[in-house]
């Protein structure tokens, strides 16, 4: 243990999924967890669930949080409201970190540096099976888009001051897909990240936001709305990017079906 408080608390959110919270505590313990706090907020409906992911866990100093189970994004705020650390992290269930020091490298970041948010890459795993990293991309040219081409921060690659993060408000529990989006926009106001090549974490797909991109669309663009609120130019702007992209996702579904 180490003296005052930790410099990261990476937070895993769980439901009824004991096997993807296996994967996440194991690729954890495989970090070098000096300083690191790890609170597990679990909302399992099976009166079993708490014990087992805390028979599960391989970290010593985890700490179990039960929440009631009224969605990811009520449980990554309670997350967030129970973090110690300077930094937090979202390793939900089922993601892993790409390899074993992904923390000693973040660390270094932040000691060098102190950015109030770190952005990094991340891998994603298809439903085929392929692994496909993330491109690195020009925040400020992304950022000048409003962030509408569908090139943004995942939560998975994103390590954040927790003070930071809770003063844009946490997760807006209005979306109940692009909450973790929200707040990298609201993040942008602040400040912008320091952005990092390092591949952070892998992460398959086949989440909400990809079954319902639909619905995960447009939450999206009322998230750019809600917190840009783009006026003339730039609200034609985000408007002709967002159909732009909705096309194009429209037409590689068709394709792919056909």
């Amino acid at each position: 243990m180490t003296e005052g408080p930790p410099w990261l608390t990476v937070v895993t959110v769980v439901k009824d999924d004991l096997v993807g919270f296996k994967h996440s505590a194991r690729s954890l313990a495989d970090q070098k967890l000096a300083g690191v706090e790890y609170l597990v907020i679990d909302s399992s409906t099976d009166s079993n669930g708490s014990a087992a992911v805390l028979a599960a866990s391989e970290i010593s100093d985890s700490r179990i949080q039960w929440c009631e189970p009224l969605g990811i994004y009520p449980a990554m705020n309670f997350g967030l409201e129970l973090a110690q650390g300077e930094y937090i992290y979202f390793l939900n269930a089922g993601d892993v970190f790409f390899d074993s020091t992904v923390l000693v490298d973040l660390k270094e970041f932040v000691s060098l540096e102190s950015p109030s948010w770190i952005v990094g890459r991340v891998e994603i795993l298809e439903q085929t099976g392929k692994r496909v990293v993330s491109a690195i991309w020009d925040y400020q040219d992304e950022k000048k888009a409003l962030f509408a081409r569908g090139l943004f921060p995942p939560h998975q690659g994103t390590i954040v001051k927790t003070a930071s993060l809770r003063l844009t408000g946490g997760f807006d529990e209005t979306f109940r897909i692009a909450a973790d989006y929200a707040s990298a926009l609201s993040l942008s106001l602040v400040s912008d990240p320091l952005m990092t090549k390092r591949v952070v974490a892998t992460f398959a797909e086949g989440g909400v936001s990809t079954l319902r991109w639909q619905e995960s669309f447009r939450e999206f663009h009322r998230a750019r709305i809600k917190i840009f609120a783009p006026r003339g130019f730039a609200a034609w702007g985000e408007r002709f990017q967002y159909w732009k992209h909705f096309f194009s996702v429209w037409l590689v579904r068709k394709i792919r079906q056909s």
